[in-house]
């Protein structure tokens, strides 16, 4: 008999916050002492902050990889936005980056999505307009890029068939993304370098990193589902064959062969990736 998972161990714990710096930063209780030792602890020592690998520079936003006693860190600082979207005072434009990405954490994980944990978020106090400087600092999610992963064959600790290995993968991301966006969320990034697959007893437990960008409408508008799947064909590696991409996108539509809407898909997502390809990035 097949031993049943513990459904507790995919819970996520709960992060009790506090305020800090007149207000400028909200951090979990927990990690307030670790803030404190980086510098962390005030807007000001935020954007001095300069410890740690960078690993991503992007102009103004600067993200660093900082090890400590408890754990890996990333820290992520924008230290200015661009001119245009200073002076936006209504609905999303109005919040900071890293605002932003704190309240993507949050919404994913109450509707039971794998994300990075939350440490702490601070941005400047601003009565009109969008905060011109904020920073964001998350625990690492331990594990390979699916890329990278995918790149090296099919995970199978089970001992399966090869065919059996692939599609419980194809089939286990399938889901995952089908409701992510069944439940209004739509990512806009989402490569398969965004994934990352911690260990599991199937095959593995994939996280969404990179949220800064994610948004949730009701329904998303389509768009932004083709963008999703277009990405994740795009940085698939050559392991994953034509026919496991197929029947991906079947798993995630919910079919059982290919119909006329199927292959609208098909040819909007190829499109789609085409563009994606095209597309020169503004920050190496």
């Amino acid at each position: 008999m097949t031993e049943l998972r513990d459904d507790r161990m995919y819970r996520p714990k709960g992060r009790p916050t506090t305020t800090l710096d007149q207000g400028r930063i909200l951090a979990a209780m927990e990690d307030v002492h670790l803030l404190a030792a980086l510098g962390l602890d005030t807007l000001a020592g935020a954007m001095a902050f300069q410890q740690g690998k960078v690993v991503r520079d992007a102009g103004p936003r600067k993200t660093y990889r900082v090890e400590t006693e408890e754990g890996i860190l990333f820290v992520k600082i924008h230290r200015d936005i661009p001119y245009w979207r200073r002076w936006n005072i209504f609905g999303r434009g109005s919040s900071s980056p890293a605002h932003i990405e704190w309240d993507a954490i949050s919404m994913m994980r109450k509707t039971g999505f794998d994300v990075p944990e939350p440490v702490a978020f601070g941005e400047d106090i601003s009565l009109f307009g969008c905060p011109r400087r904020s920073f964001i600092i998350t625990r690492e999610v331990e594990g390979p890029q699916l890329d990278h992963l995918l790149a090296k064959g099919f995970p199978n600790p089970l001992g399966l068939s090869e065919r059996q290995a692939r599609n419980q993968v194809l089939r286990d991301v399938a889901g995952m993304v089908r409701r992510f966006h069944s439940t209004g969320f739509y990512h806009k990034d989402l490569y398969c370098c965004h994934l990352i697959v911690t260990k599991d007893p199937r095959w593995g437990r994939p996280f969404f990193i990179d949220l800064e960008r994610v948004d949730r409408d009701f329904p998303p508008h389509r768009r932004w589902l083709v963008k999703d799947l277009a990405a994740l064909h795009y940085s698939a590696p050559a392991t994953v064959t034509r026919a496991d991409r197929l029947r991906f996108l079947l798993w995630y539509m919910s079919k059982t062969r290919v119909d006329a809407h199927t292959k609208r898909c098909v040819l909007d997502i190829v499109e789609k990736a085409r563009k994606i390809a095209s597309h020169v990035p503004k920050f190496g």
